[in-house]
């Protein structure tokens, strides 16, 4: 039975947004997370980096691999970076094998992302 998807968002900074997205990454969640903003125009005030939380999505399957690629290309468009973790080594793979991680980057946690971000801003 497939689970319902959510998309909620929440702001780390003002350079990062954070997606924590819940429930299967099928077509059914393509119109939520595509139809959520216009992401060719960029973030919400000038943010720069969109983080990705796949900790509670337990399937994805091609369409939402398609999704995937589409908000990452959109974020190139729309000058933002595409992070991504919670990703199991199956999907991660699979990620690879599609060209997907040419636009999500994945790292193991949040806290590593956080991390670059601020190592890409020059933060300390």
């Amino acid at each position: 039975m497939e689970q319902t998807f959510r998309a909620d968002v929440r702001y780390l900074s003002s350079l990062s947004m954070a997606l924590d997205l819940q429930g299967d990454l099928t077509k059914q969640a393509e119109q939520s997370l595509l139809l959520m903003r216009p992401w060719q125009e960029g973030l919400d005030e000038g943010r720069t980096y969109l983080i990705l939380n796949l900790t509670q999505v337990p399937y994805i399957n091609s369409a939402g691999i398609a999704v995937l690629i589409r908000l990452s290309r959109a974020g190139a468009k729309g000058g933002f970076l595409t992070f991504g973790y919670g990703i199991t080594p199956h999907y991660e793979k699979l990620f690879r094998m599609v060209g997907l991680t040419e636009y999500l980057t994945i790292y193991p946690d949040e806290h590593a992302i956080v991390e670059r971000i601020a190592a890409l801003d020059g933060s300390p």
